[in-house]
């Protein structure tokens, strides 16, 4: 298992275009995308979104997120029985590229 913290830099954040582009980068890879939103202040264990891990491969799962620019996603690649470690690292790799660096060609 690996996992990276990507910010989201687009203005319009994680809206349907963007998150189509997500999954679609998931379903290349043979290893499982978990989700989740950093949320930078301590929700209380009564807060259903405190720990909230998506499956990266659902486009649906991934608009509910409604991550926003500045807001920091946790991505997690996880490889069955820990192996294929290089497709868990590309897969990160890829994700980062997409979000930080071509801001999801927007």
């Amino acid at each position: 298992m690996k996992e990276i913290i990507v910010e989201i830099k687009n203005e319009q954040g994680v809206h349907a275009r963007p998150s189509g582009q997500i999954v679609n980068i998931a379903k290349k890879y043979n290893v499982a995308l978990e989700i989740e939103k950093v949320l930078e202040n301590k929700q209380t264990k009564d807060n259903k979104e405190e720990n909230e891990k998506i499956d990266g491969k659902n486009v649906f799962g991934v608009m509910m997120l409604g991550a926003e620019k500045g807001e920091k996603l946790r991505l997690r690649a996880i490889a069955e029985n820990g192996e294929n470690p290089e497709e868990e690292e590309k897969l990160l790799e890829e994700l980062r590229q997409l979000i930080e660096v071509n801001k999801f060609f927007e």
